[in-house]
């Protein structure tokens, strides 16, 4: 806990504005949101810490609150919306995943060669009625499907009307770069998090 309060130290240190505070919530691979608004920024420590219980996505308008997502595998979304000025971050999980104005950022996570999943999770992206022939493939070899969270969450941005020029995908897998970035699969569920935010100026 002392070196991710560091880390997080030599974060906010290093941008070029200081935020206010990073709002990490305790998420759950669930799919509730919060917002972050003058209610959070006039509670007390207690009141925001059980607000921020089981929330996987945090929304914002006010300038100076980073809201962060933490990440091990499963896919951080950063989404502004240049109208309404308004940003969220997302937390996408295989479960979560399930605005004309908006620009989203798909960052670093686990890539289609290296999630590999049992057929109740294929079962279930199916079911949803994703596009089962574009985010999956049948590995022969191991007699498994693997799944792309990135063309999965990108299918869904452009669904809701964002832009396909304005979703932009980092490509970066943390399972094969573990050395660089945490992975649950990789490292097992107790390695580190990183820590993907958003701020207003």
């Amino acid at each position: 806990a002392e070196a991710a309060r560091r880390n997080q130290e030599i974060v906010c240190s290093s941008l070029p504005q200081r935020p206010q505070e990073l709002v990490i919530p305790f998420q759950t691979h669930g799919t509730k949101a919060l917002v972050i608004d003058g209610t959070y920024l006039h509670a007390t420590a207690e009141e925001r810490h059980s607000m921020l219980q089981g929330i996987d996505a945090l929304i914002t308008r006010e300038p100076g609150c980073c809201i962060c997502i933490s990440t091990a595998d499963c896919i951080p979304i950063l989404l502004y919306d240049r109208k309404n000025a308004v940003i969220a971050a997302v937390h996408a999980g295989w479960r979560g995943t399930e605005g004309k104005e908006v620009i989203a950022c798909i960052g670093p996570g686990i890539s289609l060669s290296a999630f590999e999943v049992g057929d109740e999770v294929y079962e279930t992206f199916r079911k949803n009625g994703f596009q089962m022939d574009y985010i999956s493939e049948w590995k022969p070899d191991t007699h498994k499907y693997h799944i792309d969270l990135w063309a999965a969450n990108r299918l869904h941005l452009l669904d809701f009307g964002v832009p396909s020029a304005q979703v932009e995908t980092a490509g970066i897998c943390t399972y094969t770069r573990h050395e660089e970035f945490f992975s649950a699969r990789r490292l097992g569920i107790k390695s580190g998090r990183l820590l993907s935010g958003s701020m207003l100026k």
